[in-house]
């Protein structure tokens, strides 16, 4: 006999899904970075972030399971090329870095916005705000970290270009989808855009 779950599927389990992906992604990505890096503060704020990221991975595989339902695994052809980037030594950090973004609001503005509508069951909901709650701060960490390989390798203080202004940062909400460094983010917010336009 189906579950209430399973008689009432969810619209947001492709969203659930996507986090999962995405998230554990990131984790694999960040952690094999901190193993090949020689910057010990670096390391420590990239396992400290991938430790999240591979937590929001398992926790929203949790979730769906949950619901009755199972996570849907999804072929990445650059998965591997990515990951032997970041795990090579040899390529210096700055070179790992993603390329810096103008900023482009809010990444979780829809789901926030759902989250206000009612969108959500309960559990998820509280789910959701933690977990865009960890990723703001996750971003935070990491555009610091990444400000100070920047800034060593222009040979500068942090915060500072080498001619002394101030260097033009990604904003928090920028910086969270840099903290995935894949393009499984990328795929999350085609996810959410697929989402937007279906409710329309």
């Amino acid at each position: 006999m189906p579950t209430l779950a399973q008689s009432e599927k969810p619209s947001y389990l492709g969203l659930l899904n996507a986090v999962s992906l995405a998230e554990s992604n990131a984790g694999v990505y960040l952690r094999a970075w901190a193993d090949a890096t020689r910057d010990e503060d670096l390391a420590c704020t990239l396992r400290f972030v991938a430790a999240r990221e591979t937590s929001h991975g398992e926790v929203f595989c949790r979730r769906l399971n949950e619901l009755g339902f199972n996570l849907r695994h999804k072929p990445d052809p650059g998965a591997d090329k990515r990951l032997a980037k970041v795990a090579n030594p040899k390529i210096d950090d700055v070179d790992k870095l993603a390329a810096e973004r103008e900023e482009r609001g809010d990444p979780f503005a829809e789901i926030k916005q759902q989250l206000a509508d009612g969108r959500f069951d309960a559990m998820t909901a509280n789910l959701l705000t933690w977990y865009i709650a960890e990723e703001y701060d996750s971003g935070r960490r990491l555009r610091e970290a990444y400000d100070c390989v920047r800034a060593k390798a222009e040979g500068s203080a942090p915060g500072k270009k080498a001619n002394g202004h101030a260097a033009a940062l990604p904003s928090a909400e920028a910086e969270a989808i840099m903290a995935c460094m894949t393009a499984g983010f990328a795929r999350l917010e085609k996810s959410l855009e697929k989402l937007a336009k279906a409710k329309k």
